[in-house]
């Protein structure tokens, strides 16, 4: 009898511990993907929590936390994808359980990336500075092209500028020209100016809705990557 009876308050210990990932677990993930999605105006958002059992998440303390954020839009840029880790993250455990509000006690080292495709920046491109549609980007590991067909001088020019993506005070990025080739036409210097002061693009992150730095860019076909860190 005494077997059985230590058997079922083992039991019912089990359950009392595995309380907290069962439930409250569950629950701060779906608090913090509903916060992130409406943060970023994303599309699908994936939390991901580390935790033992969920006990530290009751005492407002998170080891690690990851997520996903897809088609999310920042600053009228549309983002494919935000990938963001933030380690040993405190917060107010009673605001989250009473108001569905996570409030960060203090603050906590993060990493992550952002991926651009080549459509959202032509998107951004002929929306901003070139409503025509005469110029396209094209994303190679080489660099960032700028090509079309332009009027000047009542001539049609046929260019093609490669340039780079340089971070700007931390958040943001600005294409700036590096080479350019013309069809076996000599180019007029002037037009080079006219293209450079026309066609300035500048990608504004300031808008993110995490205070974080931009690091690094690095171009693939047809995706843009940019890694970033900082302290929430």
């Amino acid at each position: 009898m005494k077997k059985y009876r230590l058997v079922a308050i083992i039991a019912i210990l089990l359950v009392v511990f595995a309380l907290p990932r069962v439930f409250f677990v569950p629950y701060v993930t779906n608090q913090l993907e509903q916060e992130i999605a409406r943060s970023l105006q994303a599309r699908e958002v994936k939390v991901q929590l580390e935790t033992t059992w969920g006990w530290d998440l009751l005492f407002g303390r998170l080891p690690k936390l990851q997520f996903i954020a897809s088609g999310a839009v920042i600053d009228g840029l549309q983002i494919a994808r935000v990938e963001l880790e933030g380690r040993e993250i405190r917060f107010d455990p009673r605001l989250l359980l009473q108001e569905q509000e996570l409030v960060y006690t203090a603050p906590f080292p993060v990493q992550g990336e952002i991926v651009v495709t080549e459509n959202s920046l032509n998107e951004l491109l002929w929306e901003s500075v070139d409503p025509d549609r005469l110029l396209r980007f094209s994303v190679v590991p080489e660099g960032l092209d700028l090509g079309g067909t332009i009027q000047f001088w009542n001539l049609q020019w046929t260019v093609t500028l490669r340039g780079d993506l340089e971070v700007q005070h931390g958040t943001a990025l600005r294409y700036v020209f590096r080479d350019l080739a013309l069809s076996d036409t000599k180019l007029p210097p002037i037009l080079l100016d006219v293209l450079s002061e026309n066609y300035e693009l500048v990608l504004d992150f300031g808008a993110f809705p995490y205070p974080v730095e931009l690091e690094d860019v690095f171009l693939t076909e047809q995706e843009i990557l940019i890694t970033f860190g900082g302290q929430i």
